[in-house]
């Protein structure tokens, strides 16, 4: 009896949602029933639209989109009421396996409808007794509570663990222009960005940043918060001063372009992602909006690239093969075929 598998994914980004798309393709190769569930607020983005619609022609089972409410009190109530009317689809869908990357109301469902429920994700990895960072135990566990799991698979740079496995990043044709340099850093004000960009004069910056209209003052080109041309720019840049995005970070070292990462405070998982960067060599660290950071930033000449797969048929063949709790040969294999340099 072929496997039937419901994937349910909390996109975040165009990276993620690209993430989705090899994965739902290497299902159908593999002759895997998947049913797919994507929510999140920026599934309406014409890039994400494409994408999901591409996810649909593969035609593997169904794919249901939903969009996240705003208000708590909403929230709260139709994540409930979405628990219940996914626990009766449950029951005559057949599922053998439910995997969630962060959707928690899915996980929840599952798990009460007694079927099997794999985390998949970044977020796994982060939330991880074992990994090497310290303090914050509180919150993983809150974490790890909200995503309710038989089986638990995370994405990081390192394996600090068993269960723990490269991400898997498309593939990128890159090229590189040396005064090139890609800025994402939505949360500051645009003001702040551009006086810290001024300073440098005989660099081209594209700055993308939600509150910016596309237009050119000097050596700084503003766009808009546009995920898939973001990527593009990237492609041909030298380096990318950006928070301590995993999805944008991880398409960063796939192309081999220089890293200045500037974490956002009130946010535990960048705080680690920046640590563990750091650590690894992989990136530079500034904690304000500091010229001297940049400038140090820019006289930067060697670049490093890790090979993260962008092929996870791997990773599906052990789905696949229903041991879910052998994951030993899969941790090992996934980790020999990584190469930094």
């Amino acid at each position: 009896m072929a496997l039937k598998v419901l994937y349910a994914a909390k996109i975040i980004d165009l990276a993620q949602l690209q993430q989705t798309y090899l994965l739902i393709q290497c299902f159908k190769t593999h002759q895997v029933d998947a049913d797919v569930i994507l929510s999140g607020d920026n599934l309406s983005k014409p890039a994400s639209k494409q994408l999901i619609a591409q996810i649909e022609a593969l035609k593997t089972g169904s794919c249901f989109i939903r969009h996240k409410p705003t208000r708590f009190t909403k929230t709260f109530r139709q994540k409930v009421a979405d628990i219940f009317t996914n626990r009766s689809h449950f029951k005559g869908a057949n599922y053998n396996l439910v995997i969630t990357d962060n959707e928690s109301i899915v996980a929840w469902s599952a798990k009460l409808s007694g079927i099997p429920v794999m985390a998949l994700g970044h977020h796994v990895a982060v939330n991880h007794h074992q990994l090497p960072f310290d303090g914050a135990n509180l919150t993983r566990i809150w974490q790890q509570w909200l995503v309710p799991a038989d089986y638990r698979l995370g994405f990081h740079w390192i394996p600090f663990a068993q269960n723990i496995l490269p991400p898997i990043v498309p593939s990128y044709h890159t090229t590189c222009i040396k005064n090139k340099v890609v800025v994402y850093l939505p949360s500051e004000s645009l003001p702040a960005i551009k006086n810290l960009l001024e300073s440098f004069p005989n660099t081209e910056f594209y700055c993308f940043h939600p509150a910016a209209d596309t237009k050119s003052v000097g050596n700084i080109h503003y766009r808009g918060d546009d995920h898939e041309q973001l990527l593009q720019d990237m492609k041909s840049c030298k380096g990318v001063i950006t928070h301590a995005q995993f999805e944008v970070i991880n398409a960063a070292l796939k192309m081999g372009k220089n890293l200045l990462l500037k974490p956002l405070e009130h946010e535990l998982v960048q705080t680690i992602d920046a640590s563990l960067l750091i650590k690894l060599g992989w990136a530079k660290q500034m904690h304000y909006l500091n010229d001297n950071a940049v400038e140090d930033f820019l006289e930067i000449d060697g670049q490093t690239s890790v090979s993260f797969s962008s092929d996870p048929c791997l990773l599906v063949e052990w789905i696949k093969a229903e041991k879910w709790h052998e994951i030993n040969a899969l941790h090992d294999t996934a980790w020999k075929t990584l190469k930094v340099g």
